[in-house]
């Protein structure tokens, strides 16, 4: 989560005591799931490019080459969204 926070604090020129615990902690539940061989995969669905960003490039670097992938979603559009809409048809 400390690599997240700096990641995302010189991807946005912000302090890095100003960014969101929320954001780093999507990057370190991506890693406890794939750590943990709860997922083989996580797809992170958010509408925070920089987190997205983070999660893209400091996972491999953690060992979990090719097993994140970064969403970019808008807000209306992740309010419409079910639980459905996740599910193979």
């Amino acid at each position: 989560m400390d690599a997240s926070r700096r990641f995302i604090a010189n991807e946005t020129n912000r302090p890095e005591d100003s960014i969101e615990k929320t954001d780093t902690a999507l990057v370190g539940l991506a890693v406890q799931l794939l750590d943990n061989g709860e997922a083989e995969k996580v797809i992170l669905l958010t509408t925070d490019k920089p987190a997205g960003r983070a999660a893209e490039t400091l996972l491999p670097e953690y060992g979990f080459p090719d097993q994140i992938e970064f969403w970019y979603a808008s807000e209306s559009y992740l309010e419409q969204m079910t639980a459905a809409d996740f599910l193979d048809n």
